[in-house]
């Protein structure tokens, strides 16, 4: 069969010329058949012609476009605007399909306005969360520490601006009225000082006064004898301000009140006492002026010529800041012990054997406690130790160590700088003492308080607020203790209360000690010694003793 190209039949020319027609057709009636006119009423044409001129321009309808792009602005749109939104776009799209043509410039009119209120309630409704969470970021940033520092300080500034000022009284209270509050307030504000100046009198009359603190380890000023002289040279009222420091009512409590604020504050020094290392409490040391440290060596070497017979020593122990050093916190501004000690041996008569312990004590120190924690006083086994250089000294056998036994007196000492302190630092220490075996018989007299007894320990003392004590019952006058060693060598000790725990060692090398502590001594030295028969002086303390003490000046007297 013979292929034949397709090829569209020619139109005629009556069908040609009707196109044309329709083509020329302003209207645009030629683009679809219309019915008859009776169909066709004057409405519906009106709508037609609308929407002619509609295709021209957007589509009402196209106005949803823009309110397509609202979601990509706030994507915190409901789901009921998205689909809101979805629903008006999908009924705009839609031609109308029916012969019957709604007046689309009114509805146009009306969807635009419908869709716009749609649009614009949520909208809104994301510009104010959008505000809102503007502010909260705002306001949280704001409010923040220096802010509330700023309300404290200004709330402070307005109470004290009250209390000095009484606040702004003309806008509330007349000027009569203000007077009368002034008139009240100073009435009762020197009724009230009066009171106090009262009690504080009635306190001071009926308070005891006390010879020494324990805390303090140091005698308290007495009342000052009245004399036109020292009115006169200004001596009493010197004597009788330390005296009012000292016998202040209540004056432990406001001590320890301060030592607690001080502990709070984070201080690493609370009255006087440093707060150490490894449960350590230490005293500072500053050394004395020159001339104070020379009179003091001038009142020595005096005694040293005037009893050139006589064996006189020298043995100043030192403290736990000059062995413990190293428990000190960082940075403590402390003067050397080891200084002071070169500066005594430098000037001390050539007849004066002075006994430095510094370098035995650094010895032993890793290897036996020395010190108590929280005591100024060394313990037995630094007693000893020192007691050993001193017989090296004099050409003394020391008693054997092992002769002696520990024996636990004391399971929880708190010592002197526990007190001191009053803040509460400080674990309890144990307290031994060391017990001779062969228990060699001596014969202790006291002076002050006329008791006789068979030894040097006072276990009484065990139970009261310093247990230190009962090595000799604690410190006195003049104390005479008689042994059964066979010697002719009597021994004078000038001694502060480190001497009480070194005693029980010195009784092995005299016949006969005297003790003497010139804090409290009011007799003369010189007559002691006649009468006693002495051989051997030896001034026994610690450094920080002797620095701060000028009891040492009336050995001459």
């Amino acid at each position: 069969m013979k292929k034949v190209r397709y090829e569209e039949p020619k139109m005629p020319e009556s069908l040609r010329i009707l196109m044309d027609l329709d083509a020329e057709d302003t209207l645009g009636r030629g683009t679809k058949k219309i019915g008859p006119k009776k169909y066709a009423s004057k409405k519906t044409k009106s709508k037609t012609k609308s929407k002619k001129i509609d295709a021209k321009k957007p589509r009402p309808t196209k106005q949803v476009g823009p309110r397509k792009e609202v979601p990509k602005k706030n994507d915190k749109l409901t789901k009921k605007t998205k689909v809101a939104i979805k629903s008006e776009t999908k009924h705009a799209k839609k031609a109308p399909t029916s012969q019957y043509k709604p007046d689309t410039k009114r509805n146009s009119t009306n969807n635009i306005n419908v869709n716009k209120g749609k649009l614009k309630t949520p909208s809104r409704g994301l510009d104010d969360n959008k505000k809102t969470r503007i502010k909260r970021e705002k306001s949280s940033k704001t409010f923040n520490f220096s802010n509330l520092m700023f309300v404290v300080i200004h709330g402070i500034s307005v109470f004290f601006n009250f209390l000095l000022h009484g606040g702004e009284k003309k806008l509330s209270v007349s000027q009569e009225k203000k007077k009368q509050l002034d008139k009240k307030f100073n009435q009762v504000f020197s009724l009230v000082f009066m009171g106090l100046m009262v009690l504080l009198l009635v306190m001071n009359i009926l308070h005891k006064d006390l010879p020494k603190s324990e805390a303090e380890n140091r005698t308290l000023e007495q009342r000052p004898a009245l004399s036109i002289s020292d009115i006169v040279s200004g001596k009493y009222s010197s004597k009788f301000s330390d005296y009012v420091s000292d016998q202040f009512p209540m004056r432990s409590g406001f001590i320890k009140a301060k030592s607690r604020f001080d502990l709070l504050t984070g201080k690493d020094k609370i009255n006087g006492v440093y707060i150490g290392k490894d449960g350590y409490l230490m005293e500072g040391f500053k050394m004395a002026s020159d001339e104070v440290t020379q009179t003091k060596i001038d009142a020595i070497n005096k005694f040293a010529q005037n009893n050139s017979k006589l064996n006189v020593s020298v043995l100043l122990s030192p403290n736990k800041v000059e062995i413990y050093k190293n428990y000190l916190p960082k940075f403590a501004p402390e003067d050397s012990q080891t200084e002071y000690m070169k500066v005594l041996k430098s000037k001390l008569n050539s007849k004066v054997k002075l006994v430095d312990v510094i370098s035995t004590f650094n010895r032993l120190k890793n290897n036996e406690q020395l010190y108590f924690k929280t005591d100024h006083h060394w313990t037995v086994e630094g007693a000893y130790a020192a007691y050993e250089d001193y017989c090296k000294a004099m050409n003394l056998q020391p008693a054997n160590r092992n002769s002696f036994t520990n024996s636990l007196a004391s399971n929880d000492f708190y010592g002197s700088l526990y007190y001191k302190n009053a803040a509460g630092i400080g674990k309890p220490d144990q307290l031994y003492l060391s017990l001779q075996q062969d228990n060699n018989p001596v014969l202790v007299k006291y002076f002050d308080t006329k008791k006789k007894v068979a030894s040097l320990y006072d276990v009484s003392k065990l139970s009261t607020k310093d247990p230190y004590q009962v090595f000799t019952g604690g410190n006195h006058t003049q104390i005479r203790i008689r042994t059964n060693i066979d010697t002719e060598r009597k021994l004078l000790v000038i001694k502060d209360s480190y001497a009480n725990a070194m005693l029980p060692f010195l009784v092995n090398n005299f016949s006969e000690i005297n003790v003497v502590d010139m804090r409290y001594f009011t007799g003369s030295i010189k007559d002691l010694m006649n009468n006693a028969e002495v051989t051997d002086v030896l001034i026994l303390g610690n450094i920080n003793t002797f620095n701060t003490d000028a009891s040492i000046l009336s050995l001459n007297e």
